[in-house]
């Protein structure tokens, strides 16, 4: 039986007479990384602060490793969080600061014990030596070091939180976290104040020190490119529900809905009729007759169905195509190795297309008539 570290039974979070979270159920495997991925507004922080503990259900239960945790407080909840703010402490070093994760563990702040003594100290000296007093120096200090490590930061113990970048002080954040080793790892849009750059190969480190590690991961996001590089699985968030969960293969390539198909990447969404023939399912819309795949969940009436500009042929690799199209460029936009084209077809509709520029001359020009044309089987019936 496989063994799940997250689990959400119908969980409904209301503020007043707003419903953040819309009864949501989903499950997350240990050792999988889940991104809750979705628009500003769309509810994924509020799950995740459930799951974490900062906020409670209004309805439904949250279990973490089989345990019901509604009225359980965050650091008894065997969750580590990570805050986009980081949400270091600028007075502490660094090595401090990812010592303070063992205290947030649940360990008491109490104050040190030498020979039987009890010191009165107080601060950041006194909240270190009531952790050394607890666990050991020794243990408290390899810890650390073992932290640091991981996030590629050895023998930054002692430099100031001030001094670091941006992106030393997320991998702080992260060791803060990882020290206490958690069940489950919760992160809040943890890469959102990095640059470009720097962002992507963080999304890399990441992963990888995810699955070297073997931790539940929970993260998110509304970065489309990130929860598809990062996630093993992948749960859209519209209106406080998950519209989709699943692979990030399956999020991209076979969505089930129009907001789906609209938010992750790029796709043309057409609306029209469905019905079936003795060829196959077709969608009529405006004059035109396309070819899309059979729908058994579909019996017939307005529906709609996307196609993804990659999947569109241009010019001579367009004939013979399921459906193809005369059109022409309105639009184009010149990327170096990739084109971007808007055709309009005869009909008045816009596909957006990209075209793969791989030999000299074949670049396509505003104003062309052209050829354009796509498989059945890459379109995709949409729900509502």
């Amino acid at each position: 039986m496989t063994d799940i570290d997250v689990r959400l039974e119908h969980v409904t979070k209301r503020f007043d007479d707003v419903t953040a979270v819309d009864d949501v159920s989903l499950s997350v495997e240990r050792g999988q990384f889940l991104t809750l991925l979705g628009p500003s507004g769309c509810g994924k922080t509020t799950t995740l602060r459930c799951i974490a503990g900062f906020e409670t259900p209004t309805e439904g239960d949250v279990y973490v490793r089989d345990r019901r945790v509604n009225d359980v407080p965050p650091f008894e909840r065997d969750t580590s969080m990570v805050f986009q703010s980081y949400a270091l402490f600028p007075h502490m070093t660094v090595g401090e600061n990812v010592a303070f994760g063992l205290k947030m563990n649940g360990i008491p702040d109490e104050a040190a014990t030498d020979g039987g003594t009890v010191s009165q100290s107080s601060g950041v000296r006194g909240t270190l030596g009531s952790l050394f007093g607890r666990h050991g120096r020794e243990e408290i200090q390899a810890r650390v070091s073992n932290a640091l490590e991981l996030i590629e930061m050895p023998g930054y113990e002692d430099r100031a939180v001030s001094e670091l970048s941006g992106g030393q002080q997320q991998r702080v954040a992260l060791a803060r976290a990882l020290v206490t080793e958690p069940a489950v790892m919760l992160l809040d849009e943890p890469l959102g104040a990095l640059d470009l750059k720097l962002r992507k190969n963080m999304q890399v480190e990441l992963k990888n020190l995810q699955e070297e590690l073997g931790i539940t991961f929970v993260y998110v996001t509304h970065d489309q490119e990130e929860a598809l590089t990062m996630s093993d699985r992948i749960a859209v968030m519209n209106e406080g529900r998950v519209e989709q969960f699943g692979t990030a293969t399956e999020i991209y390539e076979e969505p089930r809905t129009k907001f789906v198909a609209g938010f992750i990447g790029e796709s043309n969404i057409v609306r029209g009729d469905y019905r079936t023939t003795d060829e196959g399912s077709i969608i009529e819309a405006d004059g035109l007759t396309f070819a899309v795949p059979d729908d058994p969940e579909v019996d017939g009436g307005t529906v709609a169905f996307s196609i993804r500009p990659e999947k569109i042929r241009l010019g001579d690799e367009a004939r013979g195509q399921d459906n193809e199209f005369q059109g022409e460029v309105i639009d184009e936009i010149y990327k170096g190795n990739l084109g971007k084209f808007v055709v309009q077809l005869e009909n008045g509709h816009q596909l957006t297309v990209d075209m793969q520029i791989r030999d000299q001359g074949v670049y396509r020009s505003t104003g062309e008539t052209i050829r354009v044309g796509w498989s059945r089987e890459n379109a995709v019936v949409l729900t509502e």
